[in-house]
């Protein structure tokens, strides 16, 4: 029931443009992945309209799209026979077009970025965004392992290499692989509603729609290479018990090892102290839960195993440089911040006037005869009328930590 509610919310269909521009050879998924995306939303979005109008179009005189992998696609045409005005663009190339010098295709780059409502590049595909002076000023990623040759050729770009994709105005830069599939699910996001992007994102059996400001390479990825099953199976206990104090020598006993030995092994195979990768996982799980849902301060940081919203506070700054509020005003999804507003809405005047209601049906219906008797009591056969014979009937008191 809930499913349905939520698909009939998905606002109609007005189909959109989207030309996806190929330099090859590419890496596969940074091109199918997108493709994927728009083609399930197609399957399952519109009512049988298909919401989005699909081009492949390349730099390649053959109109052929080599792969990386071996693959090989055939694209719609040449960029520069594209006709009329796109809805959205998506720049894709391998990375041996960062050191493209094309003036033609940074022309047609710079014409696309002053007419169409989105410019996004996937992978090193910012560096010709770069090139043609359309990141000039601008915020942008792109894949970390060239986000510092980004910055160091184009110093007037704000290059950022921590997120999986970076929005600045109408242009859109990502990290490449995966990541072209988030942008892609956040297009669909913003033109047809969270609901819309979730349907897509479990149709095509996604782990996880991760928004922009969330980190290219995770804590727990990037330490899974530990060489022994138990201590892989200890760092999967430990995410899922980050609400426990875990001490040293309780995570000691728990691969059965000393605590001295145990701190030796653990730092031997991820390269950290087993103190300051706890922190690590508990600064990545309050991340996820500001960004993703409403819970309060005191709930993310009772769940992520901080003492206290101050200890919390303290790690966000030692690990991010920012607040854990100032966090969440920055990374929210569009949906958890709506409900919080709505629970905004409901404050304590609100609250306290639904405790009267119910607590009257509840006097109603404690009071109310049982079938087929005619009796009542007293006190419901003749309410007492003031003198002016208006009635009011009694309301149950209200607590005073009901109002506040």
């Amino acid at each position: 029931m809930r499913e349905r509610v939520a698909e009939s919310k998905i606002p109609a269909v007005m189909r959109k443009r989207v030309v996806l521009l190929v330099v090859p050879p590419v890496d596969e998924l940074d091109l199918v992945g997108p493709v994927e995306v728009f083609g399930t939303a197609n399957r399952l979005l519109g009512g049988g309209r298909k919401p989005y109008a699909v081009e492949v179009v390349t730099t390649a005189r053959d109109r052929r799209v080599d792969g990386e992998c071996g693959l090989s696609l055939l694209a719609h045409r040449r960029y520069h026979e594209v006709g009329g005005r796109a809805d959205s663009v998506l720049l894709i190339c391998g990375v041996g077009a960062r050191t493209m010098r094309d003036p033609t295709l940074f022309g047609w780059l710079r014409k696309v970025a002053a007419t169409t409502r989105r410019l996004g590049s996937v992978c090193v595909g910012a560096f010709l965004l770069a090139e043609a002076g359309i990141l000039d000023g601008r915020r942008a990623t792109a894949h970390w392992r060239y986000a510092r040759e980004l910055a160091d050729r184009y110093p007037r770009v704000a290059v950022d290499p921590r997120p999986t994709w970076v929005q600045d105005r109408n242009i859109y830069t990502s990290a490449g692989i995966s990541a072209g599939i988030d942008l892609a699910l956040a297009w669909v996001e913003e033109d047809f509603g969270t609901a819309a992007a979730l349907k897509v994102a479990r149709e095509l059996v996604l782990f996880l729609r991760r928004p922009g400001g969330q980190d290219q390479v995770s804590v727990s990825l990037e330490t899974q290479a530990s060489h022994t099953k138990s201590m892989h199976e200890l760092q999967v206990w430990m995410t899922e018990h980050l609400d426990q104090p875990l001490s040293v020598d309780a995570l000691a006993d728990r691969v059965t090892m000393s605590a001295r030995n145990f701190a030796r092994v653990f730092a031997q195979e991820l390269g950290t102290t087993p103190g300051h990768y706890l922190l690590q996982l508990r600064v990545e799980a309050a991340r996820r839960l500001l960004e993703q849902t409403d819970k309060s301060l005191v709930q993310v940081a009772i769940a992520c195993g901080f003492r206290s919203v101050d200890v919390m506070r303290r790690a966000f700054l030692r690990a991010l440089g920012t607040t854990p509020l100032r966090y969440r005003r920055h990374f929210q999804t569009p949906a958890a911040r709506s409900r919080m507003r709505s629970a905004a809405r409901c404050g304590p005047l609100v609250a306290a006037r639904r405790e009267i209601a119910r607590a009257a049906r509840v006097a109603t219906s404690s009071d109310r005869p049982s079938r087929g008797s005619t009796y009542l009591p007293a006190s419901r056969a003749s309410p007492a009328r003031p003198a002016d014979g208006s009635y009011r009937p009694s309301l149950p008191l209200i607590r005073p930590s009901a109002l506040g």
